[in-house]
């Protein structure tokens, strides 16, 4: 959750509040508008199209996630925006951590060397999703691991597809704070210019 406020011109700011504070709510309100819409087309561009950080940039991914919720109150110093995911996988990703089955048995996971199991943009394609489901995919182990692997008798071919893991570690990739951190003079350019343009409609 990110929350505008402080970082302004302090000095402009108590005196638009005190000679006029109705223009100053629109104003600050447009601004925060405008501060919220350009973070999130920042943290969309640069964080959510894969490595280093997240693929997620579509309305049905990871980024149709996020909500801008706007503070309404009588008081200017009441005026805000949050900027927020209820997503258990976007904190996840954010923060880092460790995934299990919550049955307690073992997760598969998709081999990155195996392309054909992934569309262009790097998704896992919709008849991967269910290992279970495939056919002529059997478990074996290599190399002190377990597989899922296809096995095609006829060409006497074996071909892993899942390794199957207690655990998953998933490292904080998603940067969200530090997309906003990232935007300090950007939030107080936006900010002080309102509160200019709110004196100089008095």
């Amino acid at each position: 959750m990110a929350k505008v406020w402080t970082e302004i011109d302090k000095y402009a700011l108590e005196r638009a509040i005190k000679i006029a504070p109705r223009v100053l709510k629109f104003e600050l309100g447009d601004g925060f508008d405008r501060i919220s819409k350009g973070f999130l087309k920042r943290f969309r561009k640069q964080q959510l199209q894969g490595p280093p950080g997240v693929r997620g940039a579509s309305g049905y991914g990871l980024f149709g996630t996020f909500k801008r919720t706007f503070l309404v109150s009588s008081s200017i110093e009441g005026m805000g925006i949050h900027i927020f995911s209820d997503s258990k996988i976007a904190k996840l990703h954010e923060t880092g951590g460790i995934v299990k089955d919550p049955s307690g048995g073992r997760l598969a996971v998709p081999l990155s060397a195996r392309t054909q199991m992934f569309t262009s943009r790097g998704k896992l394609k919709t008849r991967f999703r269910r290992p279970k489901s495939l056919k002529n995919v059997q478990p074996m182990r290599f190399r002190g691991k377990t597989f899922l692997a296809k096995v095609t008798k006829r060409a006497k071919k074996i071909l892993p597809l899942f390794v199957l893991k207690r655990q998953v570690r998933i490292k904080p990739r998603l940067g969200f704070y530090r997309t906003w951190d990232g935007l300090v003079s950007y939030r107080i350019d936006i900010l002080n210019k309102k509160i200019d343009n709110a004196l100089r409609k008095i």
